[in-house]
């Protein structure tokens, strides 16, 4: 199971796992989680991690530590290029794809599958939610969110500040050559309109399905069935 093989990782104090493939030439499937998000209680990335250990192919995934979208980004390639050989393939969920997409720039990729994919979401928080008094370094921001028990999230503005080394405007040196993105037409956090521009700026090597019941999490049943054959249709070669 997922949960035998969670460890810590020293450094950043992260909580990853990593499952090698059951041969060397085989590549590995890097679980990128969203926005506050632990993969391993995700539907998704135990969806993953089960069609990894049934093919015999790597599976490694971990939760963000504190800091910016920019760390995190950074963060993911050290845990790549520690972990795997040869070129993987990203599943990102939420800002998992714009993550994905930031590795992407950086080393060769396989293939990205996006899972209600969002890019640069903290300048639209920043500039279309906030007023310019609230966009202080040291304002914590009290965003609403039903997946908090809260209500909200406490969101520093200086996450969403430094968070704009991470800001994506060209989608050229992606070094990608297949990207399939799947999205909820009823997604309320990343609008279906922000995933079709994604997808245009992509071009010809991204596929976008919209799944017409489906909303931001992607995790029901029916979503979950639709995930695992679309990651098949990514990884099928192998």
């Amino acid at each position: 199971m997922l949960r035998d093989i969670v460890k810590q990782c020293a450094e950043r104090g992260t909580v990853y796992a990593f499952k090698p493939p059951a041969r060397l030439t085989l590549p590995t499937i890097c679980f990128i989680p969203g926005f506050r998000s632990d993969f391993v209680t995700s539907k998704k990335s135990l969806t993953v991690y089960d069609y990894a250990v049934d093919r015999g192919l790597g599976f490694l995934s971990w939760n963000h530590a504190d800091g910016s979208v920019h760390d995190w980004y950074q963060d993911s390639v050290s845990f790549i290029q520690t972990h795997t050989r040869g070129l993987s393939y990203l599943v990102g969920a939420s800002c998992g794809l714009w993550i994905s997409l930031l590795v992407a720039k950086q080393i060769p990729v396989k293939g990205i599958l996006g899972i209600g994919g969002s890019v640069n979401f903290t300048e639209r928080w920043l500039m279309n939610e906030l007023s310019e008094e609230q966009r202080d370094m040291n304002y914590i921001w009290r965003r609403p969110s039903p997946y908090d028990p809260k209500g909200y999230y406490d969101i520093p503005v200086s996450f969403l500040l430094e968070s704009r080394r991470a800001l994506i405007t060209d989608y050229s040196d992606i070094q990608c050559e297949r990207i399939i993105m799947i999205h909820g037409v009823h997604d309320i956090d990343a609008s279906l309109e922000c995933a079709k521009q994604i997808s245009n700026q992509l071009g010809k090597r991204a596929l976008l399905y919209q799944v017409d019941q489906g909303d931001h999490r992607l995790s029901s049943k029916k979503d979950l069935c639709f995930l695992r054959e679309k990651l098949h249709e990514l990884v099928s070669n192998e």
